[in-house]
């Protein structure tokens, strides 16, 4: 009799095991998280290979930040990720000039040096073609990834928000791993 329970144990503790391991697999390949993905095409490989960099990062709010080409001094939007795309909310600068919003609310949160203004313009990806010249950076949860340091002047940066598996994450960096030095 002990060892037909101690059978009967085995038996549903490898029925559970199993069980486990297919509802966990199946979560691994249709669950979803969003995320915001950085691409760059063209950036060459470690053979001199065209390739592309890519990186991503979850945190739903981040900021670009570059020097103007015009008014040589520090432009700042700042976006937050929504289901259909990314939402620029302020725009925030040193100097006021040619292109410069000024039809739009003052923002809520004033930045020392900066004028700043509610934007509240929808997006579904950016193209963002930075240069060291104009210093593009990506700040985002206490991070700051210049851009303009890890590709080559004049790439074009898609930011686009997109939705990653567990295992699209295995494959895919941090963006906060890249060496913000732009060594490779």
């Amino acid at each position: 009799m002990r060892k037909q329970l101690n059978k009967q144990v085995w038996w549903f503790a490898g029925v559970a095991s199993i069980a486990a391991l297919v509802l966990f697999i199946l979560w691994a390949i249709f669950s979803r998280q969003t995320v915001i993905e950085i691409r760059v095409a063209g950036v060459a490989g470690n053979n001199n290979n065209s390739a592309s960099l890519v990186c991503y990062f979850v945190e739903p709010n981040f900021q670009l930040r570059w020097i103007h080409s015009v008014e040589k001094q520090w432009w700042e939007e700042h976006y937050l990720r929504e289901e259909e795309g990314l939402l620029l909310t302020t725009t925030y600068f040193q100097a006021f000039g040619a292109g410069t919003p000024s039809t739009e609310n003052v923002a809520p949160i004033q930045k020392e040096g900066y004028v700043g203004y509610q934007i509240n313009q929808r997006f579904p990806h950016l193209n963002w073609v930075v240069s060291r010249l104009t210093k593009g950076e990506i700040n985002y949860a206490g991070q700051r990834i210049l851009i303009h340091q890890l590709v080559p002047d004049y790439s074009e940066v898609t930011i686009m928000p997109k939705a990653y598996s567990p295992i699209d994450r295995f494959n895919k960096d941090f963006c906060h791993e890249l060496p913000s030095d732009g060594s490779q």
